[in-house]
């Protein structure tokens, strides 16, 4: 594989490990559906903008337990949401950063959750341990 910034503007001949971040969200069945649908668009919308990536890539799935199935502190929102990203690695920390703010952020916006009832992790998988939609070679 070519190594190239992830922070640097793609080029045409950019390579496919350009080209996979994976948000997957783990929220409350309380939402309501019409905000799940926002929300979900939102941050499907964010993906090019913040992780430099051509406008079709990128994926986002929601799913949603319902409360009795979910425990936190009891001091702590029950509605608590917590974020999945994989992407492949060598984007700055300052990138990354920014992008989960803006996670959280449009989270809060669409569910009232609080950010700090917000938890993201950014899981970083070498392209020859992923496979799928498009050729990674």
């Amino acid at each position: 594989h070519r190594e190239c910034s992830r922070d640097a503007p793609l080029t045409p001949d950019a390579r496919t490990e350009e080209r996979m971040p994976q948000v997957v969200i783990h929220a409350s069945s309380s939402i309501r559906p019409q905000d799940v649908t926002a929300l979900v668009e939102a941050i499907r919308e964010s993906i090019p903008r913040f992780l430099n990536v051509p406008e079709h890539i990128g994926q986002v799935l929601l799913y949603t337990t319902p409360g009795e199935n979910r425990r936190a502190h009891a001091m702590r929102d029950q509605r608590f949401i917590f974020v999945d990203v994989t992407m492949y690695p060598g984007r700055s920390a300052e990138t990354k950063r920014k992008f989960l703010e803006n996670l959280v952020l449009l989270i809060h916006q669409y569910t009232d959750v609080a950010a700090q009832d917000v938890n993201c992790v950014v899981h970083e998988v070498p392209a020859e341990n992923y496979f799928g939609g498009v050729s990674h070679e």
